[in-house]
């Protein structure tokens, strides 16, 4: 089960939407270290204590994150960042 799940509905289409998945994943990378890799509309992220995947669809943006032992503490920390992240990219409608 994951330990971090956000979903945000968005009206940006599913093209929008993957691109602000991929511009994620590409921060991700590059600030974090991770490794991703796309598989139709989701992008799978994997690091050093954390699994999860972007889910990008016409409507809405999922997130789900399950995070290793040490990462847990900073669970409602990284639960914000991503909201706020999704909030930029994917703006309610």
């Amino acid at each position: 089960m994951p330990d971090i799940v956000v979903s945000r509905p968005h009206a940006l289409g599913l093209e929008a939407a993957r691109r602000a998945v991929d511009e994620v994943a590409e921060r991700l990378r590059r600030e974090f270290g991770v490794t991703t890799r796309r598989e139709g509309d989701t992008v799978f992220v994997e690091g050093r204590g954390v699994r999860g995947r972007l889910d990008a669809a016409a409507d809405a943006v999922r997130v789900e994150a399950t995070l290793g032992l040490t990462a847990r503490p900073f669970r409602r920390l990284l639960r914000r960042e991503i909201e706020t992240e999704l909030d930029r990219l994917a703006p309610l409608p």
